[in-house]
């Protein structure tokens, strides 16, 4: 066998374990992207029942503000 033969076959030949860890590091890089989408999704999920409480109702609660306990999200503007 030539030598181009051996280098094109050695250049063929997967390499498991970099493949491994790349699958690995985007299978974590997926994770934290759907964590953090969940974890922002709820919050949103939590200020809009919030603000759609009556006035009296978030006082009888002790939540006069909404934004005070609540990480801070854009909030759309009410049309």
């Amino acid at each position: 066998m030539s030598i181009q033969c051996e280098l094109l076959e050695k250049q063929q030949t997967p390499n498991l374990p970099a493949l491994m860890m790349r699958l690995t590091e985007a299978r974590k890089t997926f994770e934290k992207f759907y964590s953090d989408w969940t974890y922002n999704r709820r919050i949103k999920r939590s200020r809009r029942v919030l603000e759609s409480l009556p006035e009296h109702i978030l006082h009888d609660i002790g939540w006069p503000n909404v934004d005070d306990r609540l990480p801070s999200v854009a909030k759309r503007q009410s049309r």
